[in-house]
């Protein structure tokens, strides 16, 4: 195929996607920041930048959608099955879809993750999601945890309870 011939097929084109356009999100502590484009409808997979501060947490949870964490920077504990296992640079945490699972970042050391998962997924997070720079800072008040926990549970996500997070080191639950 010549050059010239090359933009006038059919279809989808590529693109260069600029990510100092998207806002960055805070996820109840983790932050992310969508670097594929995400329309209101579709399947397919979507990949954001997640950043999580030292001290943050995830609590135990399922959902539907794959999610494969690739940790660019620093070392994150991630929870297979009933023991936490260290991620470090390099190293991918795979979570399939259903499985329960939670992260912790326990080191002094902001973490750098590139994640892939679903649209829908990546939607989900747009929605309850708030923008990073309107954050106050401290933990999130009950009303935020709840409207996370009502928009998760709406979608058919699980949320472990309190003795579920208890049994592997987490006091913060959902329910």
């Amino acid at each position: 195929m010549t050059p010239s011939r090359l933009g006038q097929g059919k279809g989808p084109m590529p693109e260069r996607i600029s990510t100092s356009k998207t806002e960055p999100l805070d996820l109840l502590g983790p932050h992310i920041r969508l670097i594929t484009p995400l329309p209101e409808e579709g399947n397919g997979y979507c990949v954001f930048e997640g950043r999580v501060p030292p001290g943050v947490f995830v609590p135990i949870h399922a959902h539907d959608d794959r999610e494969t964490f690739y940790i660019l920077s620093g070392e994150i504990d991630g929870l297979l099955g009933a023991e936490w296992r260290r991620f470090g640079r390099g190293d991918v945490f795979d979570v399939p879809s259903g499985a329960k699972h939670a992260f912790r970042n326990v080191s002094a050391a902001e973490v750098l993750l590139l994640v892939v998962t679903t649209m829908a997924l990546g939607r989900f997070f747009q929605e309850v999601g708030r923008p990073l720079a309107a954050v106050p800072p401290g933990p999130p008040s009950a009303e935020t945890l709840q409207r996370f926990a009502r928009e998760s549970l709406a979608r058919g996500h699980w949320l472990g309870g309190v003795e579920d997070n208890a049994a592997v080191g987490i006091t913060l639950s959902f329910t």
